[in-house]
């Protein structure tokens, strides 16, 4: 719950104008959101406002929320024009970076037999990385080449 809470805070921290922005956005009172974002007396926001607040945001955070506490990881389909081999191909050896990243950073965090937090965040963020790669490049892959 944490994981959706941070997700929570984030959205309204970011929205411009904070808090009472978001609250007014969802028509609410900025007590009313306080209370549902830190469940108190038994409140809590429903799927319909997080799914609101995401959207007047403009990110993607109560996806990826949900993502890692089902455990895994949102990756945004691409959203792109028309796509040639070249950028697919230049995806791919992104990708293949990132591994060798992978690699790098995972013998530097277990080296002294224990990953901590901060080591931890570094092998995640590129773990995502290279889930959203591989669905992106699959995607364009299919874009371009499948007929049906």
């Amino acid at each position: 719950m944490d994981n959706f809470r941070n997700c929570y805070q984030q959205m309204c921290k970011g929205m411009p104008g904070g808090w009472p922005a978001m609250a007014a956005a969802l028509g609410i009172t900025k007590d009313a959101l306080e209370n549902r974002v830190y469940e108190r007396r038994g409140q809590e926001v429903s799927l319909h406002e997080a799914m609101q607040m995401q959207a007047f945001h403009g990110s993607t955070l109560f996806a990826e929320a949900v993502a890692m506490d089902s455990g895994g990881v949102f990756v945004r389909m691409p959203d792109v024009g028309p796509v040639d081999n070249e950028e697919i191909q230049s995806l791919y050896m992104e990708l293949v970076e990132d591994v060798a990243r992978l690699a790098r950073e995972w013998r530097e965090a277990t080296r002294d037999g224990e990953v901590d937090g901060r080591e931890r965040r570094r092998l995640e963020r590129i773990q995502h990385d290279i889930c959203a790669k591989t669905v992106q490049m699959n995607e364009l892959t299919f874009q371009l080449f499948c007929r049906s």
